[in-house]
């Protein structure tokens, strides 16, 4: 609550101003606001002053004194719960009445600057000695003033009171107006943030759901798909058979066991030696496909074939020398696969040709394009073997690093090497999937 109870937050200056001024037009006296410390909130113009009080508080050492004399008057008022009357540090007359919300003071209403009977020698001599910080110009400039000083009865000055409790009461009515609205406001803008927050949720929601839904259908397609399609070939197969066209179930069997490594997705990661037997399947549809045109060898050190690797990391290579290296080709051209051990712990994996190769630019271009980072690059504007080659290019540096990504080169006599390392798996080790 007390968070809440700064005047100058709860309500403005210019509202506060204009219930001291009304009660400075009824009655004359000079009236403000002031907070505990006694200071101001509100304007007193010069002229509501008596020329006493004037001179009083608008010097250094007579505005310190009236700050601390509010600040006391202010406490004893809230103490009495109403209105204060007293005399100031100077002998003259205040009245002072607490503005109370909630059981918290929180400012005063004042005003004064009287005198209660006829001044008398003893009345002047009692505030001369009052007076006795100041300098002695002054304290003779004051008693002057003094004389100016209006006088009203003490009845009078206790009707002035209730008045003055009457002000401080509108100006907790004010402040509790505003501190409704100001919860209000809050309340709203917490409502409107939640209305926010659960249609944003519920968006969510249904953005989840039909992710949820779409994952679904392609995870039923994902397991429909592949067993029809090994069922049909499976049939075309038999028939095949059935009429004697060797060549056509040769090629389906290799066929299906393209699809079936490359459909698999329980194991990400596979061995060499598997990943050779998909390739091979591969091959011999190539080979069914271009005839003499293109030839093919596999050279693997036996020690290899264990070591283990990302799947399908072979087959985009394989396809990128064929349909980019021997399609172009006119003459009959060759593919290799060769893999050996470069160090007892390393072994590389070597994919050549010896086509129609490719150029320095295309060459620099590729390589530019696999070392920048992925958010940079239009994945539209890429070709699709070169898409191929850099998604083979960072799932092998997101498996064993940057040293094993692919390296490009020109064969001398012709046609493109592309080549990895792959690191020695460890003994009893699990296979990523």
């Amino acid at each position: 609550m007390t968070e809440e109870l700064d005047l100058i937050q709860i309500v403005t200056t210019s509202v506060l101003q204009e219930l001291p001024d009304a009660y400075y037009e009824a009655t004359g006296l000079a009236t403000g606001i002031h907070d505990l410390n006694g200071e101001l909130i509100t304007s007193i113009p010069k002229y509501c002053f008596t020329k006493f009080c004037r001179n009083m508080f608008f010097s250094k050492e007579g505005h310190r004194k009236c700050r601390q004399c509010n600040s006391k008057a202010d406490k004893k008022a809230f103490e009495l719960g109403g209105p204060y009357i007293y005399h100031c540090h100077a002998g003259l007359i205040d009245v002072a009445a607490p503005i109370i919300v909630g059981g918290y003071h929180v400012g005063t209403v004042a005003c004064g600057q009287i005198l209660l009977q006829q001044l008398n020698d003893p009345y002047r001599e009692r505030v001369r000695r009052k007076l006795s910080d100041f300098p002695s110009r002054f304290i003779e400039t004051q008693m002057e003033a003094l004389e100016e000083v209006p006088v009203i009865p003490l009845k009078r000055v206790r009707g002035f009171a209730r008045l003055l409790w009457a002000v401080a009461n509108n100006v907790v009515y004010l402040i509790n107006n505003n501190i409704k609205e100001k919860r209000l406001n809050i309340e709203n803008i917490k409502l409107i943030s939640e209305i926010k927050a659960r249609l944003q949720l519920e968006k969510d929601i249904h953005a989840a759901k039909l992710q949820v839904k779409e994952a679904e259908l392609k995870s039923l397609q994902a397991q429909i798909n592949p067993h029809f399609l090994y069922n049909t070939l499976d049939s075309i197969q038999w028939l095949a058979v059935l009429h004697g066209a060797d060549d056509i179930q040769r090629m389906i069997q290799n066929l299906s066991q393209v699809l079936h490594h490359s459909l698999d997705r329980k194991n990400l990661i596979t061995s060499v030696r598997d990943e050779l037997e998909q390739i091979r399947s591969y091959l011999m549809i190539q080979r069914t496909r271009y005839g003499d045109k293109i030839s093919y060898f596999i050279n693997v050190e036996p020690d290899v074939l264990d070591f283990r690797l990302p799947k399908l990391v072979l087959q985009p290579l394989v396809e990128n020398a064929i349909l980019h290296g021997l399609e172009p080709k006119s003459s009959p051209g060759k593919v290799w696969i060769n893999g050996w051990l470069s160090t007892p712990e390393e072994a590389v994996i070597e994919v050549g040709d010896d086509g129609v190769g490719i150029d320095s630019d295309h060459e620099d271009l590729l390589i530019s394009q696999m070392t920048s980072a992925p958010a940079t690059l239009d994945q539209d504007s890429l070709s699709h073997h070169r898409l191929g080659l850099l998604n083979v290019h960072r799932r092998l540096i997101q498996s064993f690093g940057e040293r094993c990504g692919l390296r490009i080169e020109g064969n001398g006599s012709g046609g493109t090497i592309v080549n990895f390392r792959i690191p020695r798996p460890i003994p009893n080790q699990d296979a990523p999937t």
